[in-house]
């Protein structure tokens, strides 16, 4: 499959026109809008990163928490090694 060049370089410059436009109304707009506003459209944005997410399978929530345990006893291992050397941090 080829792509069409001057198609593709046409729309890549529309776009980048389209950025620069939401970019400069961001700015021009930026000290209007309340911390209110600001939080409520922040909760809708993460709410909507939270639709898009992914779900975890059990086995990748396994994993963690057998990544987490070992990284803790570790620690603990480290720490019991530190007392019975008597130095502190």
């Amino acid at each position: 499959m080829t792509i069409d060049k001057d198609l593709y370089r046409k729309a890549f410059d529309e776009y980048r026109q389209w950025n620069e436009s939401e970019l400069r109304e961001r700015i021009r707009n930026a000290g209007k809008r309340t911390p209110q506003e600001g939080w409520e459209i922040y909760l809708s944005l993460w709410r909507f990163s939270q639709k898009m997410g992914f779900e975890v399978s059990e086995y990748q929530r396994r994993q963690k928490l057998e990544a987490l345990e070992l990284s803790y006893s570790r620690v603990q291992k480290m720490e019991a090694w530190r007392k019975t050397r008597g130095k502190e941090t």
